[in-house]
C-alpha cells in the first residue's frame, strides 16, 4: 500500500525513484530463490540439515562481504557496489541452476550472497546519504517497499517458471533480472557519496587524526548498536531458518504443495508487508523506533507459534500472513535506528556491521534448524524459534535507548 506521504517522498527525490526500480529488479531474483533453493536441494535426496547448508552459504557470504563492501562504498562511491553487486549475483545464481550435487551448489550460492550483500550495503548507504533523522524511517520504508515488491513477485514467479520449465530454470531467470538491475543502475542511479557536508568531512578527518582506527570505530561496540544488532540477528535467524528453509519444506513435505503453491504462499508475507511499511515508517518517525521494533519482533514469535501448529493450508496461510505483518512493522525502524545512533561519516560501516551480525545468524540458522528438524520435527523447531524471538523483544524493550525525542519530532 502506497501512502500519500510515500508518494510525495518519491516525487521530491528522483534519485530514490531510480534506486527503488533497480532494487525491485534485484530483489525479484532474491524472491525467486527463496522457495527454489531448498526445493532444488531437496531433489538431491539429502537431509534437512544439508538443505540448510545450501541456504546458509548465502548468509555466510553476506556476513563476510558486508563490511568490505561498506569500505568500498565509502571510498569508491555507492554506484561501484550498486552496479557490481547485481553482476556478481547474476553469475552465482545462474551457475547454481547447473549444479548436480551439494558442494558446487554451496559454492555458487556463496557467490550469489556476495553480490546480494554488496548491493544492499550500497542501497542502505545511499538512503543514509539523502535522508535526515526526521524523515529517515519514511525513506527507508520507501526503499523497503521496492525491496518487497521484488520479493513479493519472486516466489510465485519462480514457482510458475519451475512448473513450466523445470526446477533449474528459475536460476537462469534470477541471472536475467540481476543483470537488468545492474544496467538500470548504470544509466539512472546517481552517485550520492558526495552529499556528505564539508562539516562532516572535516569531522571525519579530525577524528582520523585524533584517534586510532580501533578508537574511530569503537562506537560499533556501544550498547545501542549491540542491542539493535541482537534484533537484526533474531530477525535474520528467523528469516534464514524458518522462512528460507523450514516453511518451503513444510509446504512440500507436510502439506503436499507443488512448487507453484509453495511459491504462492511464500509471496503472502511480502504482500502484507507492503501494506504495513508506509504506516510503520511514519509511525516510527513520529513516535519512536522502539514503538514498532518491539511489536514487530513479538509478532514474529506469534507467527512462528501459529506455523508450528498448522496442519492445513488455512492455518499455514494465517501464519505466513502474520509473519508478513511482523516483517512490515519492523521493516524500516531498525535500519533507521542504526543511522540515528551512528556517526554521520560512518553510516555505511555501521549499517554493514549490524547487517553482518544479522547475516551471521542467517548463515547459522538453516543448518541448526535443519538439524533440529532431523532430530525432532519442523514444528518443534519453529516453536523454539518463537521463544528466541519473544526473548529478544523483551530484552530490547527493557534495555534499548529510544533515539527519537520530542525535540526531534517538532
Amino acid at each position: 500500500m502506497i501512502s500519500f506521504k510515500m508518494v510525495s517522498t518519491l516525487i521530491a527525490n528522483q534519485s530514490l525513484v531510480f534506486l527503488c526500480i533497480t532494487t525491485a529488479l534485484m530483489t525479484t531474483g532474491q524472491g525467486i530463490a527463496v522457495p527454489m533453493v531448498p526445493l532444488f536441494a531437496d531433489t538431491f535426496g539429502i537431509t534437512a540439515a544439508k538443505i540448510g547448508l545450501a541456504v546458509s552459504a548465502f548468509g555466510l557470504a553476506r556476513f563476510i562481504t558486508n563490511i568490505p563492501a561498506a569500505f568500498i562504498s565509502d571510498r569508491m562511491g555507492r554506484r561501484s557496489v550498486l552496479i557490481g553487486g547485481p553482476v556478481i549475483a547474476a553469475v552465482g545464481n545462474t551457475l547454481s541452476g547447473y549444479t548436480t550435487s551439494l558442494v558446487p551448489l554451496l559454492f555458487f550460492r556463496f557467490i550469489a550472497g556476495v553480490g546480494s550483500a554488496t548491493f544492499i550495503t550500497g542501497g542502505i548507504a545511499f538512503i543514509s546519504d539523502i535522508s535526515k533523522m526526521e524523515n529517515r524511517a519514511r525513506m527507508m520504508s520507501v526503499f523497503q517497499v521496492s525491496f518487497l515488491v521484488g520479493i513479493s513477485i519472486g516466489p510465485v514467479l519462480g514457482g510458475v517458471i519451475a512448473e513450466l520449465f523445470g526446477i533449474r530454470a528459475p536460476f537462469l531467470a534470477i541471472g536475467v533480472v540481476s543483470i537488468l538491475s545492474a544496467l538500470c543502475t548504470f544509466f539512472w542511479v546517481p552517485e550520492t557519496r558526495v552529499l556528505l557536508t564539508n562539516e562532516a568531512k572535516t569531522e571525519s578527518v579530525a577524528a582520523r587524526n585524533a584517534h586510532s582506527l580501533f578508537k574511530g570505530y569503537g562506537f560499533l561496540f556501544k550498547k545501542d548498536l549491540l542491542l539493535i544488532s541482537l534484533a537484526f540477528a533474531g530477525t535474520f535467524f528467523t528469516r534464514g531458518g524458518a522462512f528460507f528453509t523450514l516453511l518451503p519444506l513444510k509446504g512440500s513435505r507436510t502439506l503436499d504443495m507443488s512448487e507453484g503453491q509453495v511459491g504462492g504462499f511464500l509471496t503472502l508475507p511480502s504482500v502484507f508487508s507492503l501494506f504495513m511499511l508506509p504506516f510503520a515508517g511514519i509511525f516510527s518517525d513520529k513516535y519512536g523506533r522502539k514503538t514498532v521494533i518491539v511489536p514487530g519482533i513479538s509478532l514474529f514469535a506469534v507467527s512462528l507459534f501459529v506455523l508450528g501448529v498448522s496442519v492445513d493450508w488455512i492455518v499455514f496461510g494465517i501464519g505466513v500472513i502474520l509473519y508478513g505483518i511482523a516483517q512490515g512493522l519492523e521493516g524500516p525502524a531498525p535500519v533507521a535506528y542504526v543511522s540515528d545512533v551512528s556517526d554521520v561519516d560512518k553510516q555505511a560501516v555501521a549499517q554493514s556491521f549490524v547487517r553482518s551480525m544479522g547475516d551471521l545468524s542467517l548463515f547459522a540458522a538453516p543448518p541448526i534448524m535443519g538439524l533440529m528438524t532431523d532430530l525432532f520435527s519442523i514444528d518443534i523447531t519453529l516453536h523454539a524459534n518463537a521463544i528466541i524471538m519473544l526473548s529478544i523483544a523483551m530484552i530490547f524493550l527493557v534495555f534499548a535507548r529510544e533515539p527519537i525525542t520530542k525535540q526531534t519530532n517538532t
